[in-house]
């Protein structure tokens, strides 16, 4: 039977779409959960029957499609984070592009008496959802699309695993967020969306997608501040655009961190609900839009503790 305690995740970036690379290096995905699986539509004969009937059922045209979540650390994600930006990372700063990037992502179930590998292969990160809260540890979670799923007794020969990543996990209390340069100090949660709509095409004699289809990105998010007073909320009302910085601080080295910031901002919401005597809190919601100097609508910037060259 199989336990989520002997489970582990890996990936592995592909070079030609839903193929496993020759001698793959799988980075280890340092999972919480997932719900990666193949989605398979069912085909059912219509044919009226005076018996009442269903004469014919089969399964039909598959994908994989789900998600897999881990907690955010350094290091660990960089690759997968360039996915979803369709972008690549240029002197440790990573934009919003046009590149597409595929996967093969691995399940195993380590107590499965045979079968214990699940490779699912094609896989592009359609979204990432990237949530700090106050009291929590930062989470991370991948969306992917993927086209062919199969199972194994074993990696496939010449691939082997890298190590672990070991930094700790990120925290909502050591980060900040600045929002039009001005440190806001009343956050107690904050969220970041970025969608590719990335979806799957079916053809005639296949069963499985082709290279999926992909549209605009789209960048979101909540902020959810103590309701203090009324200069977020009237910036929602007035529809005054801002920009929304926050870091992402390595616990292991704080000298190391992700700023991520969204350079031109929309405020889309802001309820403020009253329930019962307690504080009052303010639910913004926000949209990235392309800015004119940075030309993306997010940028993510990866500080290294890189130790100084002896003698400068």
């Amino acid at each position: 039977m199989a336990e989520g305690s002997r489970y582990s995740a890996y990936f592995v970036k592909e070079v030609v779409s839903d193929t496993t690379p020759a001698n793959a290096k799988f980075s280890v995905f340092r999972v919480t959960k997932s719900g990666i699986d193949i989605n398979v539509k069912t085909l059912e004969s219509a044919e009226i029957r005076d018996d009442a009937e269903t004469s014919d059922f089969r399964l039909g045209a598959r994908h994989v499609e789900g998600t897999i979540s881990g907690e955010m650390s350094f290091g660990t994600f960089d690759e997968l984070l360039a996915a979803v930006l369709r972008g690549s990372w240029k002197d440790n700063v990573l934009k919003g592009g046009i590149e597409r990037s595929s996967f093969t992502f691995v399940d195993y179930n380590a107590d499965l008496p045979s079968g214990q590998y699940t490779l699912y292969r094609g896989c592009e990160v359609n979204s990432v959802n990237i949530k700090l809260s106050a009291e929590a540890m930062t989470t991370i979670e991948f969306a992917v699309v993927g086209r062919s799923m199969e199972t194994a007794n074993s990696l496939p020969a010449g691939t082997s695993l890298l190590e672990r990543t070991t930094t700790s996990p990120m925290d909502g209390f050591s980060g900040s967020m600045q929002e039009a340069g001005a440190e806001i100090s009343v956050i107690t949660e904050l969220g970041l969306t970025v969608e590719n709509g990335i979806e799957p095409r079916f053809v005639v004699g296949s069963k499985f997608s082709i290279k999926p289809g992909a549209k605009r990105r789209s960048v979101s998010g909540t902020v959810n501040v103590y309701f203090e007073d009324n200069t977020l909320r009237d910036k929602f009302l007035n529809e005054n655009e801002t920009n929304i910085e926050f870091d992402l601080i390595d616990p292991t080295n704080p000298k190391q961190k992700y700023t991520i910031s969204i350079p031109r901002v929309k405020f889309t919401e802001a309820p403020r609900p009253i329930d019962g005597e307690g504080d009052i809190m303010l639910n913004m919601g926000y949209r990235g839009l392309l800015d004119s100097v940075e030309k993306t609508s997010i940028m993510i910037t990866r500080v290294l503790d890189v130790p100084p060259v002896e003698g400068e």
